[in-house]
This record gives structure tokens, C-alpha cells and sequence, in this order.
């Protein structure tokens, strides 16, 4: 019985190979028990194994023939060895997918991961590219700068230079004007001595240098002679003409 119960489980999910009705995709029986029988049968004729019997599991519980006896103990064995043999073969065909599908996931895996690290690698690369290009324009840039700045320094130190120039002439030109003041005061303080001594001997008597000149002579009308002296001359002293008259004027 135990035998019977096993024989009818596992005929209920029997994997096989090839196109057979009533299995699906994975391999495994989808009918009734009477039909998995009936596929078995026409399995085991094509393959060339001896099959009889017609009724397996009929009523859950046996293995029997139309007769009512029990299938061969031969049969059941090649029966296992063959489910055995499926089996194998099934787990290695299940293997060798789970593998091919392992294959392609890592080479598509594979793939994504270089396509990301090119598309990052051209992404770095521009980057880098926009960045030394922006750090030439910077230095260039920072170029013009201290340049500007150092034709701005050498225009600065030439402007204090003609400063200082400047500050020398004014300073040479106040003393020079300084001088010429002071020199202008001494000639004119000299001047007017000079004409305050013209202008006394102007007015002192030609005749006796002693005392102020107070007669004008006539016609020439050059004052040039004192009271005293006015009546010993008949011609005047300065311009040696002949005295006609004379007149006596008081200076203030």
C-alpha cells in the first residue's frame, strides 16, 4: 500500500521531455491521473519501454491491471529510473538556464556598468576641460591684472618724481623771488636815497653849495641860486645865459 500510495503521487507530477499533451511549460503533468496514464503509455511506446496496465490510482489507494492483479516489480523499476533519469536531466537543464541566465545578467550587469562609467568618464572629462579653461581665462586675467598694476605703479612713482621736481623749482623759484624782492627793496631804498641826494643837491645853490636854492633867472627859469648869491651873477650858473631877471620863490 505504501508503495501504491508513492507510485500515485508521483504520477500525478511526472516531469518528461518532448512535445506531449497535457504538460506545460516546466515539464510537469497538468491532466487527471486516467490521462497522465494515458501520456506515460505513448512515452514509454515511443521510447521503447513494454507498458501495460490502464487503470493507475483508480480509487487513490492501487496499481492494478483490467485484471485486478498488480504491474510487474520489473516495470515499477524501470519506471523509477526513468522518473530518476528526468529528473536529472530536468535539474541539469534547470541548471544550465539558471547559469545562462547568471552569464547574461553579469554581461548585461557588465554592459550598464561600462556605459555608466564611459557616460561618467565624458561627463568628468568636460568638467575638467570647462574648468582649465575657466582657470586659463583666471590667469590670464589675473596676467592683465598685475600688469595694469605695474604700469599703474610705474605711472605712480613718475608722477611723485615730477612732484618732487615741481616742489624743488617752486622752492628755488620763492627763493629767487625772495632775492629779487629783497634786492628790488635795496635798489629802491638806494634810489630813493639817490634821489634824495639829487634832489638836495638840486636845490642847493650852484654858485656857493651851502645854502638852498630860492631865485629862478630869467628867461631860462632854472632855480640855481640863493639870495645872497643872486646879485654877484649876471648869467645863470646851469645854462650860461644871460640873466634878464630873476624872481625869489619859497619852497615848502
Amino acid at each position: 500500500m505504501a508503495v501504491e500510495s508513492q507510485f500515485c503521487s508521483e504520477t500525478q507530477a511526472i516531469p518528461v521531455y518532448g512535445s506531449v499533451t497535457g504538460i506545460n511549460d516546466v515539464g510537469y503533468f497538468t491532466n487527471t491521473p486516467q490521462e497522465n496514464l494515458q501520456q506515460i503509455s505513448l512515452l514509454h511506446q515511443n521510447q521503447g519501454f513494454p507498458f501495460r496496465g490502464t487503470n493507475f490510482c483508480e480509487g487513490g489507494s492501487s496499481v492494478s491491471n483490467r485484471g485486478g492483479h498488480f504491474a510487474p516489480p520489473a516495470f515499477s523499476g524501470s519506471l523509477a529510473a526513468l522518473l530518476e533519469k528526468q529528473r536529472q536531466e530536468i535539474d541539469l537543464v534547470l541548471q544550465l538556464q539558471n547559469e545562462r541566465l547568471k552569464t547574461i545578467l553579469i554581461k548585461e550587469s557588465r554592459q550598464q556598468h561600462d556605459i555608466l562609467l564611459q557616460r561618467y568618464h565624458s561627463k568628468t572629462t568636460n568638467l575638467m576641460r570647462q574648468k582649465d579653461e575657466d582657470l586659463a581665462i583666471a590667469t590670464k586675467k589675473t596676467m592683465e591684472l598685475e600688469e595694469y598694476l605695474r604700469g599703474m605703479e610705474m605711472e605712480s612713482q613718475k608722477w611723485q618724481r615730477k612732484a618732487r621736481e615741481n616742489e624743488a623749482k617752486v622752492a628755488e623759484l620763492k627763493n629767487t623771488l625772495t632775492q629779487v624782492r629783497e634786492r628790488a627793496m635795496e635798489a629802491e631804498s638806494e634810489t630813493e636815497e639817490s634821489e634824495a641826494e639829487q634832489s638836495n643837491k638840486s636845490v642847493d645853490c650852484k654858485l656857493c653849495f651851502s645854502k638852498r636854492c630860492c631865485v629862478v633867472f630869467l628867461p631860462c627859469r632854472h632855480l640855481c641860486s640863493c639870495k645872497p648869491c643872486e646879485g654877484f651873477v649876471g648869467f645863470c650858473p646851469v645854462c650860461k645865459s644871460a640873466k634878464e631877471a630873476s624872481m625869489e620863490v619859497y619852497l615848502v
